[in-house]
């Protein structure tokens, strides 16, 4: 990790300015909580984390993801932010996980073993990331043989133009949120030996993307 991690993703790298998001997480849930409950919810049924199964919560943020997961999972959530990481250990404290803990990291450059999760959870971070290839790459890398990785983003759709002013539009708004033209295939190349089991539409109508991949092994 960089000696000064909060500033990894703010230099040079054409993502959102993670200063940002230290400030903004009690906006940031009253803003995408309600939005996001019911593809956080069926991500985390895809998931089916089992008895004894270590998660891997790629981009935790302030936790909204936690409530859903079953009492007793195991892992571990990672994300950039400090100021997120300080409300999901608050939402955190108040649920049945103790096998379960945050830690501060760059999801481009997990300071993780290979193969070292049984299941891998990326919710609304590979298009907020400039390079969200990369946060694909190693999310494959710390996952085991055989385990499931689990995208609730949005994305671009594969058969259509990106005009211009979209893609301008994407540029903008990628400084402060996410990059909405980014394709899944673009994320996947990242990791194309994933297997795609399943990718789908979710609530609220259809706007978000629910992608299941499996590790072969």
């Amino acid at each position: 990790m960089s000696e000064h991690p909060q500033r990894a993703w703010s230099t040079g790298s054409g993502s959102p300015n993670i200063w940002s998001y230290d400030r903004i997480s009690g906006l940031y849930d009253a803003t995408i909580e309600h939005l996001s409950r019911q593809v956080r919810r069926e991500a985390v049924g895809e998931l089916g984390p089992g008895a004894g199964d270590r998660l891997l919560l790629v981009g935790v943020g302030s936790g909204l993801d936690l409530p859903y997961l079953p009492r007793g999972t195991r892992g571990l959530g990672v994300d950039l932010s400090a100021g997120m990481l300080a409300a999901g250990e608050r939402r955190l404290a108040a649920l049945d996980l103790p096998g379960f803990e945050l830690r501060q990291m760059d999801a481009r450059s997990l300071d993780l073993p290979d193969g070292s999760f049984d299941a891998v959870y990326l919710p609304l971070i590979v298009t907020v990331v400039r390079d969200g290839e990369r946060v694909m790459e190693e999310a494959a890398r710390v996952a085991k043989p055989g385990a499931r990785l689990v995208v609730a983003d949005r994305f671009w759709p594969e058969g259509r133009e990106r005009p211009l002013l979209a893609r301008r539009a994407s540029a903008l708004l990628g400084r402060f949120a996410m990059h909405f033209d980014r394709r899944f295939s673009e994320m996947h190349a990242g990791a194309p030996h994933l297997e795609l089991l399943g990718h789908r539409h979710t609530s609220p109508r259809g706007f978000f993307d629910l992608v299941t991949l499996r590790k072969p092994g």
